[in-house]
């Protein structure tokens, strides 16, 4: 079912080029992903560089991750795209779950930039060079993602008049 939607979905995109790139799973997440661009350079400069590749990225809350976590998975490839899904833990505070997003959205970038990536054992390839941990295999990080998250929490608190130094999760 999955594959099959995600054919239909490549087919499209391979017709119409303007189809966004970065999804919400639902009205919750798109307004999010509305929220974070509308008020992160950082972020829209994620976003405008996911128009370039191929893949489209599906953002979902899921409430079973601990607070304060988010997760890139690999989902699917096509001829036409690959297709990933960020899920994002329930947060505090707005400008967490938006910082979080921007972090994961950077993980996205990171698997597009390598066209080898079509599977799971492509994504732990990948990681095992430009991760932190090159021994990981299912969860991965990276400094550039690191930096994502702490420059776009910067630009929200700067927007908001938060403290953008706090740790992630903590209101």
């Amino acid at each position: 079912m999955v594959t099959s939607l995600a054919l239909l979905l490549a087919a499209v995109t391979v017709l119409v080029p303007s189809v966004p790139r970065l999804r919400g799973a639902s009205s919750r997440e798109t307004a999010i992903i509305a929220d974070l661009l509308a008020r992160s350079p950082t972020a829209r400069t994620l976003a405008a560089r996911l128009t370039s590749v191929d893949v489209i990225v599906y953002v979902q809350i899921d409430t079973k991750l601990p607070r304060g976590h988010g997760a890139t998975r690999f989902v699917t490839s096509t001829p036409a795209a690959r297709f990933a899904r960020i899920s994002l833990a329930p947060a505090g505070h707005a400008d967490d779950l938006a910082a979080l997003l921007a972090h994961e959205l950077q993980h996205v970038l990171e698997i597009a930039r390598a066209p080898d990536v079509v599977d799971d054992r492509g994504v732990r390839r990948l990681y095992q060079v430009i991760g932190n941990d090159r021994s990981a295999t299912f969860a991965f990080e990276t400094v550039a993602a690191q930096e994502v998250a702490r420059d776009v929490r910067r630009e929200l608190a700067h927007s908001s008049g938060r403290a953008a130094d706090r740790p992630l999760g903590h209101p």
